[in-house]
């Protein structure tokens, strides 16, 4: 969970958003604020790492992404909340893949019920585990799959993205 203590770190420096890292105090959440009643949060559920909008109090759990994996829903987050940064930074646009057909040669999104995401299968036998609402969420994981948090918020602090995202410099961000 070190992870959190940096990315609250990062975005409370260089954003307008307040970041409370819940679970360095024993919480069970990672709380960001946006203000006027809206913000993002990270949460343990039932053995799940939830990631969701929250808006007048109210989150709708699985809409963003639900995962077993913690590192798999902290590149989801770092990926929908990276624009705040990028834009606050002063930097161009840098988005990652979010459609089925861009996903890397060999991976295949399954689809669990009509607008239900559950898992991405990679060429080597890789599977990652998840609840998603929308392919946008999760097919930047399979370009991502050995890259961790850390390494890409960095990356996504550096003006053209460094090795990692540079080739996606210009593209539009998940939001």
């Amino acid at each position: 969970m070190a992870f959190l203590d940096e990315y609250a770190a990062v975005m409370n420096r260089h954003t307008g958003l307040e970041v409370y890292n819940g679970f360095k105090r024993g919480h069970t959440g990672l709380s960001i604020d946006a203000g006027f009643g809206s913000g993002m949060l990270l949460w343990l559920e039932d053995g799940q790492y939830c990631f969701d909008e929250e808006e007048r109090g109210k989150v709708v759990k699985g809409g963003i992404i639900a995962s077993p994996s913690v590192e798999l829903t902290q590149k989801v987050m770092v990926n929908y909340t990276v624009s705040i940064l990028r834009h606050s930074l002063g930097f161009p646009a840098l988005g990652v893949p979010t459609k089925v057909e861009e996903l890397p040669e060999g991976w295949s999104l399954h689809k669990e019920a009509a607008a239900r995401y559950d898992r991405l299968d990679g060429p080597h036998g890789e599977r990652l585990d998840f609840e998603a609402g929308a392919p946008s969420y999760c097919v930047a994981l399979a370009w991502l799959y050995d890259v961790s948090p850390s390494e890409l918020l960095n990356a996504y602090m550096l003006p053209d993205g460094g090795p990692l995202l540079r080739q996606w410099l210009g593209y539009p961000y998940l939001r």
